[in-house]
């Protein structure tokens, strides 16, 4: 046995129970969370109607990066994901401080999102403490986790169904609307007042890419769970294209939609809270405040539930490296020299 043969025996033993529609949701379901809801306000701000520019560029920058991550796993399909590739073809050093590096990232992230919901529910329960909700959520999500990635492959599909439900519902609402009741003079005049489509230039459009790219952080779980997939090449060549086609009608659709029926400063005015909200309160929906209060738990809820299944992931592949932070033939305790960067053959030669 040898290459990347020796990596995938030893991260061996995770159930293969994913399914290849399951694996598409959680890779589009990853995607859309609080940074399309929510986050798509700040980038308008920085942006204005040319807030639609700055998320083609942040998807291209996505579809390039998943393109590569996906030939890699259908190569090379593991639990490790990325930092086997770099333990692989860098060292195992590298491998360790990627994996290591992407756990504690993750980790942190998990806080904030569980706290966000507790946050969100005082809008109807105002008068709860926080502290019951990041329990209970927790001690939920952990056991759905716990149970099977069986479990968590099926309620994290329906996490995604709700958000992506919610957002082809958003769409047609606002192609309705925009077809049946907007002049042409109006949705011209909400692109092009208030300083332009590019009122802060190209400057504004490219912090607004920086905005996008971390809107469509999480696409690459897919990756990581490529190495519990039933069929893992089928189901990432699927997954892949199914979820850049959704990603490009989900963020740019509906944005568009979004910056052509209303004025881009009101969509950041103070007191706002997400330009859907706007959108929705503009046309006459109903509790739209609270639609919308839903759908970004359920997206919070959906990052925290992808973000426990991933960061488990990778602590076992960390697990199952032993420590092979330097020679790729034997342990050796950390830190040790990170001198020894080349392939794995020569660290195998160089190797006592």
């Amino acid at each position: 046995m040898s290459g990347f043969d020796k990596i995938q025996s030893r991260e061996a033993g995770l159930h293969k129970k994913l399914t290849a529609g399951q694996m598409g949701m959680i890779a589009i379901g990853g995607a859309i969370g609080t940074g399309l809801f929510l986050g798509s306000k700040f980038a308008i701000g920085f942006a204005g109607p040319g807030v639609v520019i700055s998320y083609v560029i942040g998807g291209v920058i996505a579809l390039l990066l998943m393109g590569c991550l996906a030939e890699m796993t259908v190569q090379h399909s593991t639990s490790g994901s990325f930092g086997a590739y770099a333990e692989h073809y860098i060292s195992p050093l590298a491998g360790f401080l990627v994996r290591y590096g992407y756990w504690s990232s993750i980790v942190l992230a998990v806080g904030t999102e569980v706290t966000a919901v507790a946050e969100y529910m005082k809008f109807w329960f105002p008068g709860m403490p926080a502290w019951v909700w990041i329990v209970g959520f927790s001690g939920a999500l952990i056991g759905v986790n716990a149970y099977s990635v069986k479990a968590f492959g099926s309620v994290e599909y329906w996490f995604s169904a709700t958000k992506v439900f919610a957002i082809v519902a958003f769409i047609l609402l606002a192609l309705g609307v925009l077809f049946g009741s907007y002049q042409t003079s109006t949705v011209v005049g909400n692109l092009t007042s208030d300083g332009g489509f590019l009122p802060f230039g190209w400057r504004g459009v490219w912090t607004g890419v920086i905005i996008s790219i971390f809107s469509y952080f999480s696409i690459e779980m897919i990756a990581v769970a490529a190495g519990e997939a039933e069929h893992p090449k089928q189901a990432v060549r699927s997954a892949f294209k199914a979820t850049i086609a959704r990603l490009a009608i989900f963020y740019l659709l509906s944005l568009s939609l979004i910056v052509m029926l209303v004025p881009w400063k009101t969509l950041v005015a103070p007191g706002t809270t997400s330009p859907f909200v706007t959108v929705m309160q503009g046309v006459g929906i109903p509790y739209a405040d609270s639609i919308l209060n839903f759908i970004v738990i359920v997206a919070a809820l959906s990052a925290m539930n992808s973000m426990l299944y991933i960061s488990t992931r990778m602590l076992f592949s960390l697990a199952r490296a032993r420590g092979r932070l330097c020679w790729g033939t034997r342990p050796m305790p950390w830190p040790c020299s990170p001198i020894t960067w080349g392939s794995a053959a020569a660290r195998s030669r160089q190797a006592p």
